[in-house]
């Protein structure tokens, strides 16, 4: 993860509590616990994880360093879907074909209510239809 001098500056301004909540909540084991769990990890209580998460600067330094951690699997699991996929998986090839937008699961649309077409030709007799056709 590649982080620039105002990144590093912002994270400066975070107290010793706040960082050790951010790396505790960027762990991916603890990805799914819960708030107080994530708390005891970090030696914070309850009271530092919501002031942390009402600060604009911390909920911004946490939203980035979630989406660098996301971008750092996304070639891996790419890969490894490929892979399967050039296996025989369908299912890996079928979500491959997805995200490169050369598939999409077929739907089925239905229409209720009246339809109305504007015909220019429902008030025309045979005979002038057939004129038209003649001298079309």
């Amino acid at each position: 993860m590649t982080q620039t001098a105002t990144d590093l500056g912002n994270e400066q301004n975070l107290t010793r509590s706040e960082q050790a909540l951010l790396e505790a909540l960027l762990n991916p084991e603890n990805r799914i616990k819960s708030v107080t769990d994530v708390c005891k990890i970090a030696k914070v209580d309850r009271t530092t994880y919501y002031r942390a998460f009402a600060k604009p600067e911390f909920v911004e330094i946490y939203n980035k360093r979630s989406v660098d951690l996301v971008k750092q699997s996304v070639a891996s699991v790419l890969n490894t879907f490929v892979r399967e996929a050039q296996r025989g998986s369908f299912q890996h090839g079928k979500v491959v074909l997805e995200m490169a937008g050369l598939y999409a699961e077929k739907s089925d649309v239905k229409v209720t209510g009246a339809f109305q077409m504007n015909d220019p030709y429902k008030d025309l007799t045979t005979d002038e239809l057939r004129k038209l056709i003649h001298d079309g």
